[in-house]
Parts: C-alpha cells; sequence; structure tokens
C-alpha cells in the first residue's frame, strides 16, 4: 500500500487557442477538466497501474462534493480535511502556434496551525498501512516551510518519497527522505548555478544527499533523467514519443518509479518504470496523465547506463 498527501489540489482546466493574443479577447476551443495536485496526480497514476493506493488530502468545503465526484471515477482511496474556501481552478492554455502552454494557477485555501494539525493526524491514520508516503505539491496559504517536515516526523518509520521545491524541500531532506524528484530548473534554483553537465547534476544531487536525501532523481524533461543513488550514478535519454502535454509528466514519474518498488524492484529497476510513465503521460491531453497499456509498450524501450 502507497499513500499520498496532497494539501492544496485543484481542478486543472486545461484548453487550446490557436494563437494567444495578450490584451485582446481570445476564443478557447477543445476546454477539458480534471482533478490534479501532485499527489493526487501520483495516485491517480499508481491506481491506473494497478498499485493500491490512498490519497489524503485538503480541500475547500464549497466545491469539494464536485472534486470528490471526479476522484471518484478513478480506482482510488480518498480521504480529505475539509477547510474554508474553495477549491482552487489552474487554467492551462495551449497555444498551437508556439507549442507554448501558459498556466495561470490561483492559491487555494489557507489553512490554520490547528487545522494542520488536524491534517496530520488524519494522515498518520490513513498511512498507518503503507509503506511508502508520497508528500509533494504545492502548501496551502498559512502554511511554513517545514510543513512537510513535520508530516515527515509524523510518520516516523515510513519510506518517505519528497517532491518539492525551494526552502520546503531544503526544510524537508533534513528528515533523510527516501528519494527526492527535483526537476532541472528546480535544482538549479537551489544550488544557484545552471548545470550544463551531468557531472553537474551528479555534484548538485550530491551537495542535497550531504543536507540528507537518500536518493536523487533529476528529471530533466527532452534531457532524460538521471537517478543518482549512494554508489552509482545512472542516465536515462528520454524517449522518443509524440507530446501532447507535458503538464504531469513529473508526478507519473514518480506513480512509475512507485509502482516498480511496490513490486518489489530495487530503486536503480523501478526507475525505468518512472521514466516511461513519464513518458506514457506527455502522450495524452491536458493532465490526463497516462495509460496504462500505453506506459507497457514503453518499458521495454526505457535505456538506462551508469555514468
Amino acid at each position: 500500500m502507497i499513500t499520498t498527501v496532497c494539501m492544496n489540489p485543484s481542478f486543472d482546466k486545461t484548453a487550446s487557442l490557436e494563437s494567444l493574443h495578450p490584451g485582446e479577447v481570445n476564443r478557447l476551443k477543445d476546454v477539458r477538466l480534471d482533478v490534479g495536485g501532485k499527489g493526487l496526480n501520483v495516485a491517480i497514476v499508481l491506481s491506473r497501474l494497478n498499485v493500491p493506493v490512498g490519497c489524503v488530502a485538503c480541500l475547500g468545503e464549497s466545491n469539494a462534493s464536485n472534486f470528490e465526484r471526479l476522484v471518484r471515477k478513478e480506482n482510488l482511496t480518498f480521504s480529505s480535511l475539509t477547510l474554508p474556501g474553495e477549491v482552487r481552478t489552474n487554467l492551462k492554455i495551449f497555444d498551437e502556434s508556439s507549442q507554448m502552454i501558459t498556466e495561470l494557477n490561483e492559491p487555494g485555501p489557507t489553512m490554520t496551525e490547528e487545522q494542520l494539525d488536524a491534517f496530520i493526524s488524519l494522515l498518520k491514520e490513513k498511512a498507518a498501512d503503507s509503506s511508502y508516503v508520497v508528500l509533494g505539491g504545492r502548501l496551502p496559504a498559512g502554511c511554513k516551510d517545514d510543513t512537510y517536515r513535520r508530516c515527515m516526523q509524523a510518520l516516523d518509520g515510513k519510506r518517505i518519497v519528497l517532491d518539492s521545491a525551494g526552502d520546503s524541500l531544503l526544510h524537508g531532506i533534513k528528515e533523510k527522505p527516501y528519494l527526492i524528484k527535483p526537476n532541472l530548473p528546480e535544482i538549479e534554483a537551489i544550488v544557484r548555478k545552471e548545470l550544463k553537465t551531468l557531472r553537474g547534476i551528479r555534484e548538485a544531487a550530491l551537495f542535497l544527499m550531504d543536507y540528507g536525501a537518500q536518493n536523487v532523481i533529476v528529471s530533466m524533461g527532452k534531457l532524460g533523467a538521471v537517478l543518482i543513488t549512494g554508489n552509482k550514478t545512472l542516465f536515462a535519454p528520454a524517449l522518443s514519443v509524440e507530446a501532447r502535454s507535458t503538464v504531469g509528466a513529473g508526478d507519473a514519474m514518480i506513480g512509475g518509479v512507485m509502482m516498480g518498488l511496490d513490486n518489489g524492484l530495487p530503486l536503480e529497476e523501478a526507475f525505468r518504470y518512472g521514466v516511461a510513465a513519464g513518458a506514457a503521460s506527455v502522450m495524452t491531453d491536458g493532465t490526463g496523465l497516462l495509460h496504462k497499456d500505453e506506459f507497457d509498450a514503453l518499458v521495454p524501450r526505457v535505456t538506462v547506463q551508469e555514468v
């Protein structure tokens, strides 16, 4: 059993238009609505890959029922703490002429210290039978940068996967998470320099491991991904697929890795599943994540080499 955490989920509304014209009226087409947020995305991927999973979330009370209705379409256990306000809506606009996505993200509900204590209690209860817990995504307004660290302290004995950025990540890795997965811009922001080589990325990852992380995966989009463990560095080139949307690809990668780990594979082998899941996600529209048949077809195509 795997538990994921999504403290600030969202309705993800994705639309396309022929060309985006700032300051003018733009007519959207092909509008679709999905539920999203890092932790929920990971849970949906795991469910579609037939892995038992539960997601613990926070929901704004005014539209919580609409959100839960959409979540029920996925085969996963969903538990939530209700907060005043509403689940945020993130608008993603795909400009067909430039092939670029513009994202407009709302802040979501605000959480008090008392509500955070209640959420941590709920998380401890729901994750009691889980070997792995995945923490990630934007925190609700009102939460301090050490919020994920506090969650991890309450989950003593669990293997933690942390997908966060900035100060939230730096606080969290002090609790020695089993795995972290920054993307290239996120790890560059932490070390405050551009990383142009695999050696530079490895050195940055080792810096985070000195800080406390046990293993690091750096996702690099079209450049592939790198896994750094205590004694080796593995590189996987990106798979050549028809890209429809990159939104949620990093979450899908974590889902693939967790599937491998849940099946008892070593992290080095689970990494292959993560690369395939990320590529399968890119092949879907909006934040549609992945389809299992496409994932299954991609796994044999993944190549991993030690560098």
